[in-house]
């Protein structure tokens, strides 16, 4: 297991009789369901819980998804020697189009309920980057 994260310590233990990590589970649970009380509160029930930071956490991280596959696709077309023309330059520089249509698509269905998500990605990001550097 990897020395990162918050008490790697206490989280990477795993328990003998049901060879689960019982830590982890249950911080993953409990995250699970934050998320559902985010959802119940943002959609389902008067979207006002969470003011502007109302959006539909089930349609708005495509933003960042197809956002993060143009990266990938330049890369390939970069790196992927061994393919065919259409398999290297064509097909990729599509999927690139389509990616950028999805993003475009979101935007303007969505409107400013993207900049309240992004404001929530780039938050967790941040943690996450917190987190990154291995403990000794």
């Amino acid at each position: 297991a990897r020395n990162r994260g918050p008490r790697p310590d206490m989280f990477k233990q795993v328990d003998a009789s049901t060879n689960m990590p019982t830590n982890a589970s249950v911080l993953g649970l409990l995250m699970a369901a934050f998320w559902l009380l985010y959802f119940f509160g943002a959609n389902l029930d008067s979207p006002t819980w969470f003011g502007p930071f109302c959006f539909d956490s089930s349609e708005l991280p495509i933003i960042t998804i197809y956002a993060l596959y143009i990266p990938i696709f330049i890369m390939m077309m970069k790196k992927e020697t061994d393919l065919s023309g259409f398999k290297r330059f064509v097909a990729p520089a599509l999927a690139i189009c389509a990616s950028v249509f999805m993003v475009i698509a979101a935007i303007y269905a969505h409107r400013m309920a993207c900049a309240f998500y992004l404001i929530i990605f780039a938050v967790f990001m941040a943690v996450g980057i917190a987190f990154m550097k291995e403990k000794k």
